[in-house]
This record gives structure tokens, C-alpha cells and sequence, in this order.
């Protein structure tokens, strides 16, 4: 990185209704006299923009390094706290409201108007900033050329926080209680479980977030933290996560209500979203943002974690596949090439479309190859069917008997461990992958033989499981697996569903899907009758990977995943018979490439 001198000047934006939000721009040691211009780059996020420590350095600073290599390659990054966290005044019903929607337009428009920026802006970010960064293509002000985000939210209720209509309990607690913590500004509590990384100043340092420049006696920081106090958290709020249409969010519109999807399909900005295959359902979200919606998109998809400095890949060397730490420089340069391939379009002929491309850029494991395609799904896809048969099986060709069942008593113990794709979401965590060996002698689990020739799987699998339950509700789980010739087991991807919403409904899904289409909603709630048979199909999260010759497709059946979602009262041990015949096939349909 080149040797940038780099200063944070932060102070506080008036937006319409005047509410203040503090901004941070990282400029050049020289700015004031400065006569070279820059695009702005601004990543507005709930997280703290800067802190403030007992010993100052501005190297203690989370955006510092990237700030710098931003600078070093032509752009002024600048941080904001949005409404209501941080140092910013204003109070939170719901996370990205429309009124902080509307707030990243008007940080836009004033960031264009900075004498040191030439008048061009573009919006990046990881997680909740990267959510809004996608949103400033609501407003799209006229200065806006780009949004580079990694690991959005296009759905955050389906893909995070109640997957299948299961309640994540484990983050809902954990991001709750680290929201919470910085709303009071109480560092003790903020690094208390351990789930955040310690700043590189370290914990005893901080104090707090930082005011703005010319806050000196910190009163207006007070009188904005004393407003955050009446925050709206989603901690506790499990009873509202139970239907999707429970008003859980309040003035919170998804990027895929008609009107936002209409504003931005019409701003035309493009956008590149890049996600992790094992990134609890980013790529999910951003292949159905991409089959959705017709403005121009870059969709990335490769082998990262949350934030994207980890390798994850089942089959990377070690005992629990250790994830390889990609250079911070690294990740940084992949941002910076995305906004160059806009901001400077013609530093390479070949990206001169790049305004309006449409493409789906993603990495097959276990191939370690990169592909790229204009169409999702892929359109040399061919649907493989493999049913569950007897003596634990999984075979190519139906089955001919009228009777065959398995009974599985849930064990309400399993789980994924706590490396998984939805541990991740906190702070970038590793993704590991255990062989699942042992765990799986608690599931219920079908094999095919050993593969006669390699097979990719790129893709949607979806499950269509008949079963009869001795309870009334119940979780289901699947784990898309491979076994290698040695017995490892290695999982390649998931999907769940809960009984409750087993109902395949025939409306409109609210934007494109991939597999039998759950409302989720309260109308459609049709519990499981004891003793009858019941049908659960649902679609697993997507994967591109290569098997090889000689592994073995498994497919993994589980009742409950106690590491990370809430289980359902009087329902946490029910007996499960899963029927394989003629009548009733269950089965799984993989998505693979000849």
C-alpha cells in the first residue's frame, strides 16, 4: 500500500428534518490546500464510524487501513453513523427505516458538493452497510455512479433471522445485546460475550464512539446517545419472527417491496454484491435479487466468509478444514477494482459495458475454478433425481414398492457446531468444516454408492421429504453432504423448513424463487396433523461444487439444530417417519452440470 498521509475530520450533517448525523471523512493530510479532486465513497453503517480511546491514534481506527489503500487508489472514503446509533441524533423504530433511506440520498448529494470531491459518489460496505448501500439506490441521487456491497441482506427475514420460518434465536440474542450495547455506548457490555474482535488499540482503550471534531465537552454526544436509549431492538421479539407478516420492522421496506424494486430498476445504477457460498442465505438473496430485478448487477459468489478475509472450503487441507486468511489488502483491492471498472471505465476497453453488464461471476469448490454466466439458473442445468430408498440408500430410479418408511426419533441435541454459516454473521467468524462423522450418527441419513464419474452440483437441490410427525409442528433440516472413500464426511450446504409453513402456496412470491414457494405468512399456517402424512419440500441454499469419482453423495435429515435456532415447545423430540415407496417418494432433486 502506498505511504498515504491520512486525517479523519468528522462533524455533523443536518438532514431535512433536522436530525444530525455524525460524518467522518478520511482525507489527505493536505486537503485544505489541496487541489486535486476525488470520488467519495461512503459506507454508512450501525456500528460505530470511529471510536474514542484513552490513548489516541488515528491507527487505532477500524476504517484507517481502508481509508488509506482507498486514498492511495483515488478515493475519499467516508464513514456515517446512521440515524439513531453512534454519535448521530435521532431514534430508531426499526432497522433501515425509510427515514434512513432517505438519509443516504441527502449524505450523498452532500458529499458531492465537498470541495474535495469531484462530484462523483459511490456507497460500499460489508453486512448492515452493505444493506445500505444497496438502499442508496432507492433515492439514487444524481451523483451516485456505483454500489459495491459484500454479503447484503436482500431478504432478512427468510435468509438471517427466520430461515424455513425457524427462529435464529442465536444471533437475534447476540446482535441484539451488541446493538443494545452500543445504543447505551457501554463498551464493558460491547466485548462482554466475546463476539466482536478487539480493536487494535485494545478493549481497555476505548472509551466509547467518537464525537464529532468540535464536540470537545462531548454534549452533544450525550444528548444523542440519551435519545437512542428509546431504540427499537430486536432482541426478545421471537413471537414476532414466528409469521412474516407480523409487524416486526415498522417503516422497514425490503428491497424487494414493488415500490423500492421500481426505484431502483429506474436509478439504472449499477451494482456488484458479492457473497460467500457459506455465508448463512447472502447468495441466496443475491441470486434472487439477480433473477428479480433487471437494473444492472454484478453478482460475485466464491469461497469467503461474512466479511470476506477467510477462505472457506470443505475441502481445504486439516482436521476441520481450516479457513485461509485472505490479506486485508486483499479484499481491499477487490472493492477498488469494482469501482474502478465504473469510476474508470477506461482504464481497460474490455470493461467499458460495465455500466450496465448483468452478470453472475461464482467459484465451484472442490474445481477451484472461477465461471461466469448471464443466466440463473444456469441454462446447461439438468435436474437429477436421487430418492431415499431402503437400507439407507439414495438412488437414481423411483421406487416400485407401495410400502417403506423410516422412523427417526429427533435427537433435540444436534447441531452444527459453532463454526458454522450463520456464526459467521457476527464479526466475520471463521467458517470451519468438522467431519460430520459423528454428528451424523444422530440423523437420519441416506447415501448414494461411490460415484462412477465426477459430478458438478451448481445450483438449487431441492428436497421433497413426505412424512408422518407424532407432533403437531416440527423443525426440518437437511444437510447436502459428501463422504469421501476414507468415511470423512464433509457438509456441502442446507436448507430447513418448519412444519408449521409446510403449505406450498399459490400466490405470487414477492420476487423470483428456487424451489416450492412458502408464504410464511399467518393465512398460510397449517399445522401437522399426528399420524398423517405430510408433505416438506423446500430448496436448499445454492452451491457450486465438483465431486469427485469415488465420494459419496449423503443426504442428512435432523430435527433441530441446538447450536443456533430456537426450538418449539413441546415439539423438541417428536418421532419422525419419513416414507420411501411408490405412492409416497421422497426424494431430492440436485441441479447438475453435464
Amino acid at each position: 500500500m502506498s505511504n498515504v498521509e491520512i486525517v479523519c475530520k468528522s462533524e455533523y450533517v443536518t438532514m431535512r428534518d433536522n436530525v444530525r448525523l455524525a460524518v467522518s471523512a478520511w482525507l489527505p493530510n493536505d486537503y485544505i490546500n489541496m487541489h486535486e479532486k476525488y470520488p467519495a465513497i461512503i459506507t454508512s453503517t450501525r456500528y460505530w464510524r470511529a471510536m474514542e480511546f484513552h490513548h489516541d491514534n488515528i491507527v487505532f481506527q477500524k476504517y484507517h487501513r481502508f481509508a488509506r489503500y482507498l486514498l492511495s487508489q483515488g478515493y475519499v472514503l467516508i464513514a456515517v453513523d446512521v440515524r439513531g446509533s453512534g454519535a448521530s441524533f435521532g431514534c430508531r423504530d426499526t432497522e433501515l427505516s425509510s427515514a434512513e433511506v432517505e438519509d443516504i440520498g441527502e449524505v450523498i448529494d452532500w458529499a458531492a458538493r465537498q470541495n474535495w470531491c469531484n462530484g462523483l459518489v459511490g456507497t460500499e460496505g460489508t453486512s448492515y452497510s452493505a444493506n445500505t448501500a444497496l438502499y442508496s439506490l432507492v433515492t439514487a441521487p444524481s451523483a451516485l455512479k456505483a454500489a459495491v456491497c459484500r454479503a447484503p441482506d436482500f431478504d432478512p427475514y427468510r435468509h438471517l433471522l427466520a430461515p424455513g420460518g425457524i427462529v435464529n434465536r442465536w444471533f437475534i440474542e447476540v446482535w441484539g445485546d451488541s446493538t443494545c450495547a452500543q445504543d447505551r455506548n457501554d463498551v464493558k457490555a460491547l466485548f462482554a460475550g466475546g463476539h466482536l474482535p478487539s480493536p487494535e488499540g485494545g478493549i481497555e482503550n476505548v472509551l466509547g464512539v467518537r464525537p464529532v471534531d468540535n464536540d470537545g465537552d462531548q454534549f452533544q454526544l450525550n444528548a444523542a446517545i440519551k435519545a437512542h436509549q428509546a431504540n427499537f431492538n430486536v432482541k426478545g421479539k421471537d413471537y414476532k419472527l414466528l409469521f412474516v407478516d407480523r409487524k416486526m420492522f415498522g417503516s422497514h421496506r425490503f428491497f424487494f417491496d414493488p415500490v423500492y424494486q421500481e426505484l431502483i430498476e429506474n436509478s439504472n445504477v449499477p451494482a456488484v454484491v458479492r457473497c460467500g457460498w457459506h455465508d448463512a442465505g447472502t447468495a441466496l438473496g443475491a441470486l434472487c435479487m439477480f433473477a428479480s430485478f433487471s437494473s444492472p448487477l454484478r453478482v460475485i459468489l466464491g469461497p469467503w466468509n461474512h466479511g470476506g478475509n477467510l477462505r472457506v472450503d470443505p475441502f481445504l487441507p486439516g482436521e476441520n478444514t481450516d479457513s485461509e486468511v485472505i490479506a486485508l489488502e486483499a479484499v481491499y483491492s477487490q472493492t477498488v477494482k469494482s469501482l474502478d471498472k465504473i469510476f474508470k471505465p477506461n482504464t481497460n476497453k474490455k470493461d467499458d459495458t460495465s455500466r450496465s453488464i448483468r452478470l453472475v461471476e461464482y467459484y465451484t469448490l472442490g474445481q477451484n475454478r472461477w465461471k461466469a454466466t448471464r443466466q440463473w439458473p444456469l441454462p446447461q442445468t439438468t435436474i437429477k433425481r436421487f430418492y431415499l430408498a431402503e437400507n439407507y440408500q439414495l438412488k437414481t430410479f423411483a421406487p416400485t414398492r407401495q410400502k417403506g418408511h423410516d422412523i427417526h426419533r429427533v435427537d433435540p441435541t444436534t447441531g452444527t457446531g459453532l463454526n458454522n454459516r450463520w456464526y459467521t454473521q457476527m464479526a466475520g467468524k471463521a467458517v470451519l468444516f468438522p467431519d460430520r462423522y459423528e454428528a451424523d450418527k444422530k440423523l437420519l441419513v441416506y447415501d448414494t454408492p461411490p460415484l462412477e464419474r465426477e459430478i458438478e452440483i451448481t445450483g438449487h437441490p431441492v428436497v421433497y421429504l413426505y412424512i408422518r410427525s407424532s407432533a403437531t409442528d416440527g423443525q426440518f433440516f437437511v444437510y447436502l453432504e459428501t463422504v469421501d472413500p476414507d468415511g470423512r464426511v464433509r457438509m456441502l450446504t442446507e436448507g430447513q423448513l418448519r412444519g408449521l409453513h409446510r403449505k406450498t402456496s399459490e400466490d405470487m412470491p414477492p420476487y423470483t424463487m428456487f424451489g416450492p414457494y412458502h408464504s410464511l405468512k399467518e393465512k398460510d399456517a397449517l399445522p401437522l396433523v399426528p399420524g398423517e402424512i405430510a408433505e416438506i419440500a423446500f430448496d436448499l441454499f445454492p452451491i457450486s461444487v465438483l465431486l469427485k469419482k469415488d465420494q459419496r453423495i449423503r443426504l442428512a435429515i435432523a430435527g433441530a439444530d441446538v447450536d443456533v435456532f430456537a426450538p418449539i415447545t413441546d415439539c423438541e423430540s417428536p418421532e419422525i417417519t419419513i416414507e420411501r415407496n411408490s405412492v409416497f417418494a421422497s426424494c431430492i432433486d440436485l441441479p447438475v452440470i453435464a
